[in-house]
């Protein structure tokens, strides 16, 4: 989970940062940095199979934020997540085997996790020789020294949509094989009103991208 974590938080700060520096004018909302990835990961598994069609959706979220992320009591229902999942997995033709002694019967277990990072950079200016130069502020540079240091936190938010092959359940203790995710990335910034509509966007966009999926 730690790995997996720390993937998350690269993988968010990373697009934020090349989306910003692509974007051709000045981005006006928050939302304007949101991004949903998805991809097989198993590319030899036949998502065409009329037999699979039938899922368990975990009942639980996980929880990937590291304790010390700041803004921990601003938090989205996590019931509406899961509701938004099945309504998609349903949408998409799959019937939910809602029982838990019957889960190992599912051809798809599904796993919903949501991870919250603070991303820290630094940025400094002025100093010698920050504006120097012939023709600028003359020998030296413009302004003062020491330079000024400035600490700044993007807080970034990840949903994660994970599909497992229930038909390929190993003996305990071994890892179940995925053959399907979504990442659903953006600014953690907004009131839980904002959050929730951009992370159940983020879910419907998943399933929207990855048409295969579908009975």
């Amino acid at each position: 989970m730690k790995k997996l974590s720390n993937l998350l938080t690269g993988f968010t700060f990373f697009s934020i940062l090349l989306f910003s520096s692509c974007y051709p004018i000045e981005p006006e909302f928050v939302s304007d940095y949101d991004s949903v990835f998805t991809e097989k990961s198993d590319p030899d598994f036949d998502f065409s199979n009329p037999a699979i069609d039938t899922y368990y959706l975990a009942d639980t979220v996980i929880v990937l934020t590291d304790p010390g992320t700041s803004n921990t009591d601003l938090e989205i229902d996590l019931r509406l997540v899961l509701n938004r999942v099945r309504f998609n997995m349903n949408q998409a033709g799959y019937t939910e085997i809602s029982d838990s002694n019957l889960a190992t019967q599912a051809d798809y277990l599904v796993l919903v996790s949501v991870n919250r990072s603070d991303n820290y950079f630094s940025t400094w200016w002025g100093g010698w020789g920050g504006w120097g130069g012939w023709g600028g502020w003359g020998w030296g540079g413009c302004c003062f020294f020491p330079p000024q240091v400035t600490t700044s936190n993007i807080r970034t938010g990840a949903i994660i949509v994970e599909l497992l092959d229930g038909k390929s359940l190993p003996k305990r203790n071994q890892v179940i094989p995925e053959v399907w995710y979504g990442v659903g990335t953006g600014l953690f910034r907004g009131n839980v009103t904002n959050l929730t509509n951009r992370t159940l966007g983020a879910i419907d966009q998943m399933f929207l991208q990855s048409p295969y999926l579908t009975r």
